[in-house]
């Protein structure tokens, strides 16, 4: 099969597109074939060295939609010919995080595109429970960022932010793959949102998708024009993905008993809290990463129904996986970058 290897850690040059054998599934496995796979920030920090899971000869990719081709004697749920997207944590079905519904914490290991083999291939086998059947008439590429981002921000802003019809959400990066999933998600539950952007050439993406207020910044200094904004009530949910520059701006523009999410740690640095701001306005911070399986599901609904739209920059053949990843390091992407075909 065609697929695009990790020859070494380092630069986008380090992928190839190399012949590699066909995989073959285990018994409790699927074999998919790949339709398409999107490139996420993670991918970059996977193949920079700067995650510690994947190794020299990996196949990068967790953003991964395609078809049933092939059943393990003792693979169950699924048909062949099914369409499905992967959901890229694996799990054992059985701990006590997947017994309370938190797939994402389960001790099992193992990460797509991370620790064992990804999408960007032509087949991929993973365990047929991680194989979900999708609605009918989803594209493969909208298909594709159904678990990530859309069922990460399902995550952070449902299941964890709780947000509410209402409320008053911050979204920073808010032009990235993440923001701009989020602010349809938060907009899908009633709620308001102010977009931070450092840029004015993204401001029009970000409103396209819902945002109610966008506020350009590009020294990052924002928490005064929110707090105008909320005629000084401050919000009730930030939606933190770049955190080492805006952390400390997006703690301010909390309102009392409000909560960061974070799920930005592009650049891997430290930072200072102030202990007196999180004590006296009682407010909560807390971190939010992969989906569960109940998050993908409620996705993939507000998929179906139309309520989020994915936000594709552009569609590419996965030959030009490293031209791709060259761009996106360059921050000039808006959404995701979707391979398709070879």
């Amino acid at each position: 099969m065609k697929c695009v290897i990790m020859k070494d850690i380092g630069g986008a040059d380090c992928l190839e597109v190399r012949e590699a054998p066909m995989p073959e599934p285990k018994p409790d496995e699927a074999l998919i074939k790949v339709h398409a796979a999107g490139i996420c920030y993670h991918d970059l920090l996977d193949r920079s060295g700067k995650l510690h899971g994947p190794k020299a000869g990996n196949i990068l990719g967790h953003e991964v939609s395609g078809e049933v081709v092939e059943l393990g004697k003792q693979a169950k749920g699924l048909q062949i010919g099914q369409q499905v997207v992967l959901f890229h944590r694996m799990f054992c079905g059985h701990c006590r995080y997947c017994l309370g519904g938190r797939q994402d914490l389960c001790k099992m290991g193992g990460i797509l595109g991370s620790n064992r083999p990804g999408g960007y291939a032509e087949y991929v086998c993973v365990p047929s429970w991680n194989a979900i059947p999708l609605p009918q008439g989803l594209s493969p590429e909208a298909a594709a960022l159904a678990v990530c981002p859309i069922g990460t921000s399902v995550r952070a802003v449902i299941s964890v932010a709780d947000v509410r019809p209402g409320d008053t959400v911050l979204v920073t990066g808010a032009s990235g793959g993440l923001g701009l999933h989020q602010i349809q998600v938060a907009k899908s539950r009633g709620a308001n949102v102010i977009a931070i952007t450092s840029s004015s050439a993204k401001e029009n993406i970000i409103r396209s998708v819902g945002a109610d207020e966008v506020i350009v910044s590009p020294d990052l200094k924002f928490s005064g024009d929110v707090w105008s904004l909320t005629a000084k009530q401050g919000v009730q949910a930030v939606l933190e993905n770049v955190v080492s520059a805006t952390f400390g701006e997006s703690l301010r523009c909390l309102a009392p008993n409000g909560i960061a999410v974070v799920l930005g740690n592009t650049e891997m640095r430290k930072i200072e809290i102030d202990p007196g701001l999180i004590i006296g306005r009682r407010l909560r911070i807390e971190g939010s990463g992969n989906p569960t399986l109940q998050d993908v599901r409620r996705s993939l609904h507000l998929l179906d129904t139309g309520q989020v739209r994915p936000v594709i920059d552009r569609i590419v053949p996965f030959t030009s996986a490293a031209e791709a990843h060259a761009i996106l390091e360059q921050r000039s992407v808006s959404g995701r970058i979707v391979m398709k075909g070879w």
